[in-house]
């Protein structure tokens, strides 16, 4: 047994006047236009603007903090100085050597490094 078809409508509705579309004598408001009304209305108390701090932050002196911002501030960190190493000894992360769709074309994806972009050694 098939289920039916809907009924289509092929003609929009009519237009409902102005004076149907709002509500309690008012044109509808959502979101901003909502409580703005609301607030004027003296339903909800006015939002409190955030208090902005005038005092700057207290810079952190000595050689502990000049550590910490020359670390936080470079590229090298443990992770990277340990790949460094793998790739050195040969001990490489390759990834790709397969195919990808880009929209309706494939692309091969070299295999390759991830860390020093160094190409696999040729099996033959």
């Amino acid at each position: 047994m098939m289920a039916e078809l809907p009924d289509l409508r092929s003609q929009r509705l009519p237009e409902r006047p102005a004076e149907q579309r709002q509500l309690f004598d008012r044109p509808h408001a959502y979101g901003a236009a909502q409580e703005l009304e609301r607030i004027k209305q003296g339903f909800v108390p006015p939002p409190r603007t955030p208090r902005i701090r005038t005092r700057g932050r207290r810079e952190r002196t000595g050689l502990r903090a000049s550590i910490r911002r020359r670390w936080a501030e470079s590229n090298v960190r443990p992770v990277d100085l340990w790949h460094r190493v793998q790739c050195r000894r040969g001990r490489h992360e390759f990834r790709g050597g397969e195919q990808i769709q880009l929209g309706s074309r494939f692309s091969y994806i070299e295999r390759r490094c991830i860390w020093c972009d160094a190409a696999p050694p040729s099996p033959y």
